[in-house]
């Protein structure tokens, strides 16, 4: 059961099962419950992970809640906590081809970019190990008055819960996690039932770079048979609560949070859209329009799954887009280094994509691609395996395509006429993640993304992120930033502090003046 041990065994001789880490410890379930690990690459179950319970629930939240009350943690200075982050990091490198092997087991995502992610994950970690120390500084404020002076305090906010998706598994946990260590703070960590694998290894990774007991939880399992996200989003004992995941979940997670009157933020879904200005260059928009779509096989919440081209350039970039598409995606084997599209993550989302799909031929969207059956060999399409052919389809503006999130490798094309009209267009939905614009004009590039309704908007070029560039939407998609210092911020409880000297008092209650009756 010891943390370093990774709280792996065999079952059956065949896959490891994978515990809780509560406190510092691997261990099973309370009520000894398993989910299978169902990789997306075959269908086979590659290992099970333990379901917690309303138990185990409260088992991670008391850990956590004893951490944050012992203060060893937030009291420690930001540059110690930094020491532990940046260990936290190398051990990441030094781990990184086995950490992306079982994300590329556990979620389908080709090799290439699962080792992409790991890097990420550790320059997270380094990133906020360095910016803490400065940005947690108490900070003297100005008052009119002389004798009195006041100073601004970051404190951590307590016990965090961060639940996350099954798209980026690790760097989605990381993004929120990290922060949250470097503040200060105690978390309950709950992956998605669907990718949880490497997070299960983050907690391991945290025990061994000197992260005390408790500070950081990881809890399994959902349905069937566990609802911990839930019991987790409901817990009264959480300080903040950090989700990404569907809206739906994150309407419900926050009616719950409303009930505990607890800060809370959300990274939802999205619609994002790329413009193509008829002065862009062309050949730069086919290869980012293919990273807006076919990154992650279409499972990225700022995906651009709607593209707008002017319709001065539309016939030949769609053509350019349809020719590259054909010649150079390859779906496949995620562990086969020549594929750069592997499956998507679960059979329930492969559904939903080709019901998706469905609809748009049902409802007039032309497709643009052929005959989706020549994108998978013979070998990829008997793999048991959950993959999925790209589409691009020619929408119109009420298809379910155009406005509905399809989470899957599936773009909408229209075409616009004036500027003014591309941004009516982008704005034109519930959603306000991230948007793009691609033109050789800066100013117009500026002027046209100025006027875009979201939280991010790349101007030539779609998809990049780092450390420092904070992440989040507005509308639907949510609020609240992951990423930079708003990210670090999202940890942090501000405590106003006003120091008089000693002996010094306003002397507002004089004697009277008037003479007694």
């Amino acid at each position: 059961r010891r943390a370093v041990g990774g709280g792996r065994r065999l079952v059956s001789g065949k896959v490891e099962r994978h515990g809780l880490f509560i406190n510092g410890m691997f261990q099973d379930a309370k009520g000894g419950a398993v989910l299978p690990v169902v990789s997306p690459r075959d269908g086979t179950v590659i290992a099970e992970v333990a379901n917690a319970a309303g138990e185990d629930v409260s088992a991670a939240v008391a850990a956590a809640r004893s951490a944050s009350d012992a203060g060893a943690w937030a009291a420690m200075p930001a540059t110690d906590r930094g020491k532990a982050l940046h260990r936290m990091a190398h051990q990441i490198r030094e781990e990184r081809l086995d950490l992306a092997r079982w994300e590329t087991l556990d979620c389908g995502k080709p090799l290439a970019e699962s080792l992409a992610d790991m890097d990420a994950c550790a320059d997270f970690f380094s990133y906020y190990a360095e910016i803490a120390p400065k940005a947690l500084e108490s900070e003297s404020l100005p008052v009119p008055e002389d004798g009195v002076s006041s100073h601004l305090t970051k404190e951590p906010v307590g016990v965090v819960g961060c639940i996350t998706p099954w798209n980026f598994p690790l760097m989605q946990a990381v993004v929120k996690v990290a922060p949250a260590l470097a503040a200060g703070c105690s978390v309950v960590l709950k992956p998605s039932p669907w990718a949880s694998l490497t997070c299960l290894h983050l907690g391991r990774i945290a025990a061994s770079s000197g992260v005390p007991p408790g500070v950081l939880n990881v809890i399994t399992g959902g349905p069937p048979g566990g609802d911990a996200g839930v019991i987790l989003g409901q817990h009264p004992d959480l300080d903040k609560l950090s989700f990404t995941g569907s809206g739906p979940t994150g309407q419900a997670l926050l009616h719950a949070s409303a009930e505990n009157l607890r800060p809370t933020s959300l990274e939802l879904g999205g619609k994002s859209a790329m413009i193509v200005l008829e002065d862009a260059d062309l050949e730069s928009c086919v290869d980012w329009a293919m990273v807006g779509i076919f990154l992650c096989t279409g499972q990225v919440c700022s995906a651009t799954s709607r593209l707008l081209v002017h319709e001065a350039v539309a016939d030949r970039f769609l053509g350019a887009l349809v020719d590259a598409t054909r010649h150079r995606l390859r779906v496949g084997d995620p562990l086969d280094p020549e594929t750069n599209m592997g499956p998507c993550v679960s059979r329930e989302q492969l559904e939903k994509i080709n019901r998706a799909i469905e609809s748009a031929r049902v409802e007039g969207c032309e497709a643009l691609l052929g005959d989706p059956e020549e994108w998978l060999s013979p070998a990829v399409a008997a793999s048991g395996g959950f993959y999925v052919a790209p589409q691009i389809f020619k929408a119109p503006l009420e298809s379910s395509l155009w406005n509905e999130e399809v989470f899957g490798p599936v773009l909408a094309v229209h075409t616009f006429s004036t500027d003014d009209e591309a941004v009516a267009l982008a704005n034109a939905t519930c959603y306000g993640l991230a948007n793009c614009v691609m033109g050789s004009s800066t100013d117009r590039v500026r002027r046209v993304s100025a006027s875009l309704r979201s939280g991010v908007v790349w101007e030539n070029c779609n998809q990049p992120l780092y450390p420092s560039t904070p992440f989040g939407g507005c509308k639907q998609s949510g609020f609240g930033r992951e990423y930079g210092h708003l990210g670090l911020e999202e940890f942090v409880s501000h405590k106003t502090t006003i120091s008089a000297d000693p002996g010094f008092c306003w002397n507002w209650y004089q004697p009277s003046t008037t003479p007694d009756k």
